[in-house]
């Protein structure tokens, strides 16, 4: 298998040599820094003034930032069957409007109120192992205008090239052509994504969708698909854990979730839709529906798929798929508020904070790396995510860590990412108890922050050493 490749490489990404230089300086300090403040980020007065420049610089234009990146990614692939995860969010910068300025890449991140730009992002991951191999896509855009009347029936009757939903074909098309090489791709998204074009548009002898219904859409014998679903026959229960959310005041629990699917004709939608597309569609549908759980926020999707299901252990296999949406829920949460609080940023220029965004996610990358490790023996090597000098500093801090009692050992091969990640959660807090929850994103945020502290130190303790001994 390849090696996996996250760290930034502008050689020849701009025809200014200063350029590409100064860039590659700055993805080597931002590979291995905790913040989205520039000033966290860098060492000294010089380095920080290097990243202003960088990132104010007209010729560094966003979209060179993202072809780096995402043919990064596509260099991962080859040969792997992936899952290529898509969702938006935006990125509110109101706090600070008085202090951006006008015309500079910001604009309605909601409606009527709130400032900013919004982000669409398609993460990779590999389908069989788990690994994390990078983003596909990444697209940034603000808008001009108020959208409050994208539900009024003028709006619907838009072509779909027209709309702001088009992004998401857009996106499916474009991570397309960075994972040529994949084995197989599947495309999941939440129900924003359940457009008629998308599943027409998208599809081919090896990409699918696996999209969460929003509609009850109507299907060619006049039924109507959440009404044909409930009616076919339980095909089988199976549980699985939901995590408890305190943001939002949830509990963990386990839940049991009833399982029903069936091969549907979708007819195509009336409206201004092409006249191109065909008349129905043939997908499958899953339905995921909880029992006995929350009135509220209880389990029960319904999943459209281009994938083949016609037993009980497609289905969970498909439900499995789509559960693995969380991951990029938890990209932008690091990104954001309790991460590396891009939104908290105090550059006056929105295609500045824009351009570091898109720098700042081979750090989520890297936090994410070791969130996906957690608990797998088989994850990626650990020289793949760390530098040698990295992991004998891991190796000191395990030996401290380790009690006698045998739940506090870390049982995980030396040579895996699953060792270090387990090291590095410790040190976000995490208590090692194999009853206790797996440790979660910001856990892994806040270990990998104080790794760095300790690194650093460690580094200079040994300089220290050797220029005394050398006297």
């Amino acid at each position: 298998m390849n090696k996996i490749s996250h760290t930034p490489n502008f050689e020849g990404i701009f025809s200014d040599k200063r350029l590409n230089k100064r860039g590659n300086n700055i993805g080597s300090i931002l590979i291995n820094s905790r913040s989205s403040s520039i000033k966290g980020i860098t060492n000294n007065e010089a380095d920080q003034k290097g990243f202003y420049r960088f990132l104010d610089n007209k010729q560094v234009d966003e979209s060179q930032l993202i072809q780096e990146l995402t043919q990064r990614c596509g260099l991962n692939v080859k040969g792997r069957n992936i899952l290529v995860i898509q969702d938006t969010s935006s990125i509110g910068l109101s706090k600070h409007s008085n202090h951006l300025k006008t015309n500079s890449g910001i604009g309605l991140v909601g409606n009527k109120v709130g400032v900013g730009f919004l982000a669409h992002c398609s993460l990779v991951i590999d389908a069989d192992d788990g690994t994390m191999l990078g983003f596909s896509d990444v697209h940034l855009w603000h808008r001009e205008e108020d959208k409050s009347n994208n539900t009024t029936r003028a709006y619907k009757k838009q072509p779909i090239e027209d709309k702001e939903s088009f992004r998401w074909i857009q996106s499916g098309n474009d991570s397309k052509k960075i994972l040529e090489s994949a084995k197989s791709v599947t495309i999941i998204e939440d129900r924003e994504g359940d457009i008629y074009e998308q599943f027409c548009l998208i599809p081919d002898d090896k990409t699918h969708l696996l999209i969460r219904s929003r509609d009850n859409r109507r299907l060619a014998d006049g039924t109507r698909l959440y009404d044909t679903l409930a009616l076919e026959p339980l095909a089988g229960t199976y549980t699985f854990r939901v995590d408890a959310d305190k943001r939002k005041k949830k509990e963990g629990r386990i839940a049991t979730i009833e399982v029903r699917y069936k091969k549907v004709l979708i007819k195509k939608p009336s409206g201004k839709i092409s006249k191109n597309l065909p008349d129905q569609l043939e997908l499958y549908a899953v339905e995921a529906k909880e029992i006995n759980g929350p009135k509220k926020d209880a389990v029960k999707w319904r999943l459209l798929t281009t994938h083949i299901v016609t037993t009980f252990d497609d289905a969970i296999a498909v439900i499995n798929d789509y559960r693995q949406r969380w991951y990029i829920e938890q990209v932008f949460r690091l990104l954001k508020k309790q991460g590396f609080k891009i939104e908290d940023s105090e550059l006056t220029s929105g295609w500045a904070i824009r351009k570091l965004t898109i720098l700042l996610l081979n750090n989520v990358l890297r936090v994410m790396q070791l969130l996906l490790a957690y608990g797998n023996e088989e994850s990626q090597p650990i020289k793949e995510v760390f530098s040698s000098e990295e992991i004998t500093c891991l190796k000191v801090l395990a030996n401290k860590m380790e009690q006698k009692k045998t739940q506090n050992k870390n049982n995980y091969p030396k040579d895996k990412l699953s060792w270090a990640s387990w090291v590095i959660a410790r040190l976000g807090g995490w208590k090692g108890y194999t009853k206790q929850r797996p440790p979660g994103p910001i856990t892994m945020k806040r270990g990998l922050d104080k790794f760095d502290l300790i690194y650093q130190g460690w580094i200079l303790a040994k300089q220290i050493e050797k220029d005394v001994s050398t006297r």
